[in-house]
Parts: C-alpha cells; sequence; structure tokens
C-alpha cells in the first residue's frame, strides 16, 4: 500500500513539475518575443527586422546582448557577401560603373570594419561605443549607393538592407548603452 501511494505521489509531483516547465517556458518565450517587438518598433522597417533576428536560431530566448550579436552577425553576412559580389562585378566592369563599385569596395572594407569593432566590444561587454559603429555601417551603405547618383546600381538592395540592419544595430546599442 505504502509503494502505490509512493509512486501515486510520485507522478503527481511529475506532473506538477511537467505543467510548471511547460507555463514557465511560455512566459520566456513570451518575454523574449516582446522583446523582439520592442526592439523591431524602434526601426522603420518592423517587418523587415522582425525577419531579419527571426532568421537567427538565437533570437527566441535572447536577451539584448544575444539580440546584438545576431543583428551584428546579420550585417557582417550582408556586407561580406555584399563585398564578394563587388569583386566579382570589378571583373567585369569599365569606366565609372567601375569607379563607383571601387568606392563601393572601400565603403564595405569601412563597414565590415566598424562590425569587426561592434562585435570585440560586445565580446568585451563594452557597449559605449556600439552606436557609433552601428551607424557607421549605415553611412557607408548610403555612400556606397549615392556613388552611383545618376546610374542604377547593381548593389540598391543590399545597399537597402545593410543600411536597415544598421538601424536594428543602433537601437540595440542604444539599449546596451543605458
Amino acid at each position: 500500500m505504502a509503494t502505490s501511494y509512493a509512486l501515486l505521489l510520485f507522478r503527481n509531483l511529475t506532473f506538477f513539475a511537467f505543467l510548471a516547465s511547460i507555463i514557465i517556458e511560455s512566459s520566456i518565450v513570451g518575454a523574449d518575443s516582446r522583446l523582439v517587438e520592442e526592439l523591431c518598433n524602434q526601426t522603420q522597417d518592423y517587418k523587415f527586422c522582425k525577419d531579419a533576428l527571426d532568421s537567427d536560431l538565437r533570437t527566441p530566448g535572447a536577451d539584448a546582448v544575444t539580440l546584438a550579436y545576431v543583428a551584428f552577425g546579420l550585417a557582417y553576412s550582408n556586407a561580406s557577401s555584399t563585398q564578394d559580389h563587388i569583386t566579382s562585378l570589378l571583373s567585369n566592369s569599365t569606366g565609372p560603373v567601375h569607379q563607383h563599385l571601387e568606392q563601393c569596395q572601400g565603403d564595405y572594407f569601412t563597414a565590415i570594419a566598424a562590425i569587426q569593432d561592434a562585435l570585440t566590444d560586445l565580446d568585451s561587454e563594452k557597449y559605449g561605443s556600439l552606436t557609433y559603429f552601428s551607424s557607421t555601417i549605415g553611412h557607408q551603405a548610403e555612400d556606397c549607393e549615392s556613388a552611383f547618383m545618376g546610374t542604377k546600381s547593381p548593389l540598391t538592395d543590399s545597399n537597402n538592407d545593410l543600411n536597415r540592419l544598421s538601424v536594428i544595430c543602433v537601437a540595440i546599442a542604444e539599449w546596451l548603452a543605458v
């Protein structure tokens, strides 16, 4: 009889522990999604922000620092692939377009350096310069786009994406700087 009572008690405790874990997990996920929503509401393009952050598996359950790593990581990925694309375009271009692409190559070199500096600061838990690095990233994308003024840019989509990613980086940097 005592054994069946102990078994029944064990089952009930296990069941309540399981329910508690579900309730706790759902409240954590809710808090995290609110963090992403709050961050993305500070940008001009909520959908882009939410889609970009949600594309990374670290976002669910992320705190502000992890979201900063996600945002700067996405910016790094965009800038690196764009820089590779620029290198490819340079080999097949001449005249003014070639000069514009050379300008963009320098812009993206600077953007990547700023992203690397931001990631180094995140690793060191130094958040004071993140807003500066985030702004630099966006300015470089804008500078590249303006190099093609009066000419169709083959980099418009990449420049716009990097600029929007930099806005996410600025928003998260401002949170961390407080």
